[in-house]
């Protein structure tokens, strides 16, 4: 995997001032968390420290060298140690040192935002930041920070496209493994098939199979059926922080008519999704691209629903800007799309078919350049593959 060194990060914080300057910050706070969904990457893309647990706040002043805070003095040592950012102080009660911070730095008058207000930083923590520094300004900094790292730096491409060849890799490995495991629990299989995965150097999996229609679980320890058809869904932390979605569908009985047919459509749909994805065009617009194909193609969307058929992703699994159709259930962000974002991409709405049949179960990563979204994949093959 392509690491990432100082000079990627000296990037990050120009990139980074350069929003504060134009939204007139006198510093920026981001507020850090163990967890996968949202609250890791933040802390990833500053520190280059996969933050596994724990809370952290991390100052970003217009001048001079960031600081942070994290509840455990041991770990803020070896964050400190990885050279990213080296002014460093552990303690439980994050809130007083990096008040202490603030004033040693001159920015107890400023205007300071915080990224992470809404999803990370906990009521009572910005409480105690107001009663400590009465006179700071301090603003929501959500969208400046998700803004920024939508748009992917070209080393993050690199290590996006190196996640997704192993990724490729361990799920063919599945593909094969899954043929003789008669008798094999679904646990044994997978642990077997996702060593590779960790071998890898990767920070977080999440695993999910399904064994018959319309059911998403995690493994069991029930021995595999193989009677008819198996799907296989990996979500990846690689060693570099990024995500990944990957799927494989097996068949071990051959699709029915309706089953193939919807494949083939949906193919046909990310095709012309694919061409919509382009700088200037809204996540809006591909989702109707997605829309009218299927509705040609004589499918029965049913209603709106609640699902994200795109989300941005990069250093945590699920970031923003994301779209569902159903309003205002999570609040879609339906941002001008940029070259340089990526996105997992799985449209789903009600696709009306009879009970019993497979759904298509197509995901894909996409990467929006000038001439439309590039797979990042390049050419996984989303089909059912005989197990024959």
């Amino acid at each position: 995997m392509t690491k990432a060194d100082l000079n990627e990060r000296d990037k990050r914080l120009q990139r980074t001032r350069e929003a504060m300057e134009r939204e007139g910050l006198d510093a920026l706070l981001v507020a850090g968390k163990g967890h996968w969904w949202t609250g890791r990457g933040y802390w990833r893309y500053f520190t280059n420290f996969h933050l596994w647990g724990h809370d952290g706040l991390l100052l970003i002043p217009k001048e001079g060298e960031p600081a942070f805070t994290n509840n455990s003095p041991a770990l803020a040592a070896r964050i400190a140690q990885e050279g990213w950012v080296t002014e460093s102080r552990g303690d439980v009660y994050i809130v007083p040192r990096m008040a202490d911070y603030i004033r040693e730095k001159g920015l107890a008058t400023s205007r300071i935002g915080i990224a992470g207000f809404r999803f990370i930083l906990s009521a009572g923590s910005y409480a105690e930041l107001q009663r400590l520094l009465p006179d700071v300004t301090f603003v929501s900094a959500d969208d400046l920070m998700d803004k920024i790292r939508s748009t992917k730096s070209e080393l993050e491409i690199v290590q996006e496209r190196e996640l997704w060849t192993m990724a490729k890799s361990v799920m063919t490995g599945f593909g094969e493994l899954v043929k003789d495991a008669k008798g094999v629990s679904q646990r044994e299989l997978i642990a077997e098939a996702t060593k590779p995965v960790w071998a890898a150097g990767s920070r977080d999996l999440l695993i999910f199979i399904a064994e018959e229609p319309g059911t998403v679980e995690v493994p069991a320890d029930i021995p595999l059926r193989l009677d008819d058809k198996l799907r296989f869904h990996l979500e990846i932390c690689g060693e570099s922080g990024h995500w990944c979605e990957i799927t494989i569908n097996c068949a071990f009985q051959p699709p029915n008519d309706l089953e193939r047919k919807l494949i083939e459509d949906e193919l046909i749909a990310f095709e012309e999704t694919r061409k919509v994805a382009r700088p200037g065009n809204r996540l809006s617009d591909v989702a109707a691209a997605f829309n009218r194909v299927m509705v040609q193609q004589g499918w029965d969307l049913g209603e709106e629903t609640t699902h994200f058929h795109f989300h941005g992703q990069g250093m945590d699994t699920i970031e923003r800007p994301w779209f569902s159709q159903k309003e205002p259930w999570g609040q879609s962000q339906d941002w001008p799309l940029e070259a340089g974002m990526v996105f997992s991409y799985h449209p789903r709405r009600n696709v009306v078919m009879p009970e019993g049949n497979w759904s298509s179960g197509l995901n894909e990563d996409i990467l929006i350049t000038e001439n439309g979204a590039e797979r990042l994949s390049v050419d996984w093959e989303h089909r059912w593959r005989s197990m024959d």
